[in-house]
């Protein structure tokens, strides 16, 4: 004689599995904002810990940066990003020691503001995600390039970048703290030529700039209505 027993009750635990609805997609839109810091410093001292002169290179940067983007197909999502750059660098010569502090030779540099704006391809799991964009609009104000005229002499005017090497790659993770809002941490690599102002750089020269920038900042994912 046939025992209905575990038989039965796995089929039934099956079926119970089945019938539970899937878990439903994110909302498609993502809007994505955040801030950048850097700061570098390079010095000479007497010995370890001694008295601090004047800094041979010192560089502080500060950025912030907003992404919209509308899931496309199943993890991809493309939409727009947006980056505002601003920051001071100097950099001088190891001259010598005044008694025992530091001396540098007068430094070269300058402040600088860079904009980006551009699409962006996202692709995610979970939490994780890896960003590719475009810097289809690249300006730079850089007081410290002005050794870098166009053809009509003019250094006054924005650096433009080369349109075919302006990019940005990141990869990142969304730590959720709400429903609709998560933590946002991303490292962001961007590459770039700058080849003219108004005019073609002097000689048809590029001037090439690659960094690695830190993001932290919010994402947030309106939700859907019931």
């Amino acid at each position: 004689m046939l025992r209905p027993g575990p038989s039965l009750a796995l089929l039934a635990a099956a079926g119970a599995a089945q019938a539970q609805p899937a878990e439903p997609p994110p909302p498609p839109l993502r809007l994505d904002l955040g801030l950048t810091f850097s700061r570098f410093e390079q010095q000479v001292k007497t010995e370890v810990g001694g008295a601090r002169g004047e800094r041979l290179v010192e560089e502080t940067a500060f950025g912030a940066a907003a992404m919209a983007t509308w899931r496309l197909w199943g993890p991809l999502e493309g939409g727009l990003f947006v980056q505002y750059d601003v920051g001071l660098r100097e950099a001088g010569r190891f001259a010598g020691f005044d008694g025992d502090r530091a001396v540098v030779e007068p430094s070269v540099g300058g402040a600088y503001q860079e904009l980006w704006l551009g699409p962006l391809l996202r692709g995610g799991w979970r939490g994780a995600f890896v960003e590719v964009g475009w810097g289809a609009v690249g300006l730079r104000w850089d007081d410290a390039r002005d050794d870098l005229p166009d053809e009509g002499g003019d250094t006054d005017a924005a650096l433009r970048t080369r349109p075919s090497i302006a990019w940005l790659a990141a990869l990142g993770y969304a730590v959720p703290l709400t429903e609709a809002w998560a933590l946002a941490i991303r490292l962001e690599y961007r590459v770039r030529y700058y080849d003219r102002r108004d005019a073609p750089l002097t000689n048809d020269i590029a001037h090439g700039t690659q960094n690695v920038t830190p993001f932290v900042g919010v994402a947030w994912r309106p939700p859907l209505g019931d």
